[in-house]
């Protein structure tokens, strides 16, 4: 396990400008395909919401949101979970089907390792072989290259249970292979990392990330939920400095109404002080995804959806849907 420190230097670094002419190419990519919006209903992919899956209903309701950007995990447990070369894409074309008919722009995380490379562990173990992960992100990342364009590595990195040690060594040689893969399938795709959760801004574990692969990132990703610091706090003093100048998305932002005696009033007040942080920061926050659209309540657990179990829309959805609208 790599020493972690909070005390980390300010590093900022300037973009290149072969760097810079990659990124404006990357961006005119995602922005060709979210044209023609107007005949599907407005959407901005500045805004987005995580979901598990993408079926056609949820589909659907993110057009009614209006928010452009879906994020979605691609497993390599999933899609490689047999053995190597054993791809199964019947889940992840569909996903990639519905963002076709409705516009919507898919950001895949691709993460995770099928027990075959991990030594039969669980799939938060990193693999054994890194050429094994290269291959599956250079085999995803060709075959979805006319459709999507944002991909990240990992998710949440910082915690043992999405990676198995959370060692800043091992999620180094993760992007690094990761990053080397997107871009040799496709170079005008848009990489993002490293999708920590808050915890990695209290011990050090996201400076130390930027410190070491920083660089590899189109756009930073990190997550955030309200037992957190203060999210202001946070973003301006926690994230922002170690970002290197690049844009930063707020990947991964939630609150289950059943957290709060006020239910989903609580959870539209939580919606509604996080887009007024993000609208006086957007000269460098410049995304904002929420979890989640739809999310059925299991046992005492309300889930952290905006819709309810029968798909009618909590208050946040309300919200949102009035904030993009005024702001797209």
């Amino acid at each position: 396990m790599m020493a972690r420190s909070a005390n980390r230097p300010n590093r900022r670094m300037p973009v290149s400008w072969h760097g810079a002419m990659r990124l404006t190419a990357s961006f005119v990519a995602l922005l060709s395909l979210v044209t023609g919006v107007q005949r599907a209903g407005a959407q901005d992919f500045h805004y987005g919401m995580n979901t598990v899956t993408l079926p056609p209903r949820m589909a659907d309701k993110m057009v009614e949101l209006g928010a452009g950007t879906v994020r979605l995990a691609f497993g390599w447990d999933v899609i490689e979970g047999r053995c190597k070369g054993c791809f199964d894409w019947t889940v992840t074309d569909a996903w990639r089907d519905e963002a076709r008919r409705t516009h919507r722009t898919l950001f895949a995380s691709l993460a995770y390792a099928p027990s075959w490379a991990n030594g039969g562990n669980p799939y938060w173990y990193p693999p054994l072989n890194y050429q094994d992960w290269y291959d599956f992100v250079f085999a995803v990342v060709s075959r979805y290259k006319d459709d999507i364009v944002l991909f990240g590595i990992w998710n949440e990195p910082d915690l043992d249970g999405y990676l198995k040690g959370t060692d800043l060594r091992v999620y180094q040689s993760l992007a690094i292979n990761a990053h080397a893969a997107i871009l040799s399938a496709n170079p005008g795709a848009i990489v993002l990392g490293p999708d920590v959760s808050w915890h990695a801004m209290r011990d050090g574990w996201y400076a130390g990330a930027m410190a070491m692969v920083g660089d590899l990132f189109d756009i930073v990703t990190v997550h955030y939920y309200a037992d957190g610091p203060p999210l202001d706090y946070m973003m301006d003093k926690l994230v922002r400095p170690y970002a290197l100048g690049k844009p930063v998305w707020m990947s991964e932002i939630g609150m289950r109404p059943c957290s709060s005696a006020f239910g989903e009033g609580a959870q539209a007040l939580f919606y509604q002080s996080v887009l007024n942080l993000f609208q006086a920061r957007r000269s460098w926050w410049t995304g904002l995804l929420f979890f989640n659209l739809w999310e059925p309540p299991v046992g005492n657990d309300c889930g952290s959806g905006i819709t309810r179990a029968d798909w009618s829309n909590r208050p946040a959805f309300t919200l949102l849907q009035k904030f993009i609208r005024e702001h797209e």
